[in-house]
């Protein structure tokens, strides 16, 4: 999608600030402790943000905001219970607390060298109002390479159908990726640049080619009116949220532009033969063999003992990749903060892979040096920092217990067996006929470890829950949960962070697990 030609920098730093406040909810500050389990506390905002961002279920259920507490508060159990088995110290609760801790202190810079000075003029605010009314349908045509836009620009030019293109068109995301729906703010709030490139259309009208991050772009803008604001309080709302967009655009700008000038100054240079040998591991990794062949990506490079692959030699990964500042980050230092993030590489094609894979090297430049000075100045001592890494490490290590259970399960094919000849008449195919065991084989393993594992932690939850002293307010909890009734209606909605150095879910809540937990 169009969308994705922007890079968000700053991500959800303005939720992530605006909630750590000291919003009153039923009465209760926020900063209210409203539960404790073992070292760990709740307060009325933990409760409040994790039920907001939190799995639908428990919006079903009577008593709704308790009933997530409870659930929180298992979770925690099963923390201690972790700590205990000194889970704490794996390289998977480290590493990503770590990552989240760094995530943290950078958004703190954020708020204070971005956020503190956006400052938006009512004129700036009726101008963004003008521009959410006006509506914009748009499509376009992708090419990876310069030449095969161009070629699409001479068969519109000699009367080519835009449509007929577009149906034939099988280098992008189909038809339906290549469709956009949005306001004229909304466009110049994500993709900026973009937007100036189209500015001169009319409606109707075929653009040139557009050079994008990962091929090139030729758009038709199809329609564009103007929604009417018939009443005053349709112009209030309408106000609160272009105020919303346009500052979130402002943050956005200008977190782009802070980066940018450390970047300068740290003056980036990437290594040859450190890229090729990275590009050569990720190739190796994440591609096909003919994809490796066709784009002529070598898997073997030389050494003082001759050619050897890749993957033989961990000597390629102490290569230096990319210097900057005087300091030099290998191929390894990349692998391992890649590995952790996951991100991922264009594959339309070469140029596309390439580029793709310079991108995330800049990043891994960009986020080290906002960390470094995230850290220079001793924002992770903040105390918003310090509690919102104490959510993520309970939510770790949780998770590495449950880890922990699961690789303790072990389900023998005789117990398989067993409940399947205990249950045959419930395994029929569509059309009713008795499937055979060998079918459902894996089907029942999986069920049968699933309810191990919830049998597992129901009796460990059972004895922490005697050993491990927890205390709830309750009285500040019913005023929290007031008024809020159960919603059959509710649907899950995750809130995702992209930007940061550690792209990853907004706010830590409840597992889903929980929805079927006996």
């Amino acid at each position: 999608m169009i969308i994705s030609l922007v890079s968000r920098i700053a991500g959800v730093v303005t939720l992530f600030i605006s909630l750590a406040g000291t919003m009153i909810a039923g009465e209760v500050p926020r900063t209210q402790v409203i539960a404790r389990v073992g070292r760990f506390s709740i307060t009325a905002g933990d409760l409040l943000d994790s039920f907001e961002f939190g799995p639908a279920f428990v919006r079903r259920v009577s008593n709704p905001l308790r009933t997530h507490l409870e659930f929180m508060i298992d979770e925690r159990l099963l923390a201690l219970e972790a700590d205990r088995g000194h889970l704490d110290t794996t390289a998977f609760v480290r590493t990503r607390t770590a990552a989240i801790n760094e995530d943290l202190t950078v958004d703190q810079l954020y708020a204070a060298e971005v956020l503190s000075t956006i400052h938006l003029s009512d004129a700036a605010i009726d101008t963004a109002v003008e521009k959410s009314r006006v509506q914009i349908s748009l499509r376009w045509l992708f090419a990876p390479e310069r030449g095969g836009a161009e070629r699409l620009a001479r068969l519109l030019q000699r009367g080519a159908s835009f449509d007929s293109l577009m149906a034939s068109d099988t280098t992008g995301d189909g038809p339906e990726g290549r469709t956009l729906a949005t306001t004229l703010l909304g466009l110049e709030s994500n993709t900026p640049g973009f937007a100036r490139s189209i500015a001169s259309l009319r409606q109707h009208q075929v653009s040139a080619p557009l050079r994008g991050p990962d091929g090139f772009y030729i758009v038709r803008l199809d329609r564009v009116w103007r929604d009417p604001l018939e009443t005053e309080s349709g112009y209030a709302h309408a106000r609160d949220n272009a105020a919303r967009t346009l500052r979130e655009a402002r943050t956005n700008e200008m977190a782009d532009q802070y980066a940018g000038s450390l970047m300068k100054m740290a003056h980036p240079v990437m290594k040859a033969q450190g890229f090729n040998i990275l590009r050569g591991w990720l190739a190796l990794k994440g591609l096909s063999h003919d994809e490796r062949l066709k784009w002529k990506i070598p898997s073997t490079f030389m050494t003082e003992a001759g050619p050897r692959p890749i993957a033989d030699a961990g000597e390629f990964l102490r290569e230096p990749l990319v210097t900057f500042g005087g300091r030099t980050l290998s191929v390894r230092d990349y692998l391992e903060w890649f590995q952790l993030r996951q991100f991922q590489l264009k594959r339309s094609s070469l140029s596309a892979f390439n580029a793709s894979v310079k991108q995330t090297v800049w990043r891994l430049v960009r986020d080290r040096l906002l960390s470094e000075e995230a850290y220079r100045r001793g924002l992770d001592r903040r105390v918003e920092v310090r509690q919102e890494s104490a959510k993520w490490e309970a939510k770790l290590l949780y998770l590495a217990c449950c880890a922990q259970f699961q690789r303790s399960i072990r389900v023998p094919d005789s117990l398989v067996l067993n409940e399947y000849r205990s249950h045959r008449k419930r395994y029929r195919d569509a059309d009713g006929q008795p499937v055979s065991f060998a079918q459902v084989r894996d089907e029942l393993r999986r069920d049968l470890a699933d309810r191990m594992e919830s049998t597992l932690i129901f009796r460990t939850l059972r004895q922490l829950k005697v050993s491990t002293p927890v205390t709830v307010e309750e009285a500040a909890v019913a005023a929290l949960g007031a008024g809020l009734l159960p919603d059959n209606r509710s649907i899950d909605v995750i809130v995702y962070k992209p930007g940061g150095t550690f792209p990853r879910v907004a706010f830590p809540t409840i597992d889903q697990r929980w929805q079927t937990f006996p």
